[in-house]
């Protein structure tokens, strides 16, 4: 699935690198993996309702919750 077909406040299971804060002033990159609903989206990152600030890159992965299709 591709960021183009996201709808705001829909759920998602989403798979890539999130910033995660600071270390040394550069952004600390981490990989995560979660279900969340979206909240907003910019042109580079993906934005979850708990906060979580996903990378838009090519380790982004997005799909529907099996128990939503």
């Amino acid at each position: 699935m591709k960021v183009q077909e996201i709808e705001v406040g829909k759920t998602y299971h989403l798979t890539g690198d999130i910033e995660n804060g600071f270390w040394d002033g550069k952004p600390f990159i981490s990989h995560e993996e979660v279900t969340r609903k979206i909240r907003r989206i910019t042109d580079t990152h993906i934005i979850c309702e708990c906060g979580r600030k996903f990378i838009i890159n090519e380790n982004l992965n997005i799909s529907i919750p099996f128990y939503l299709r």
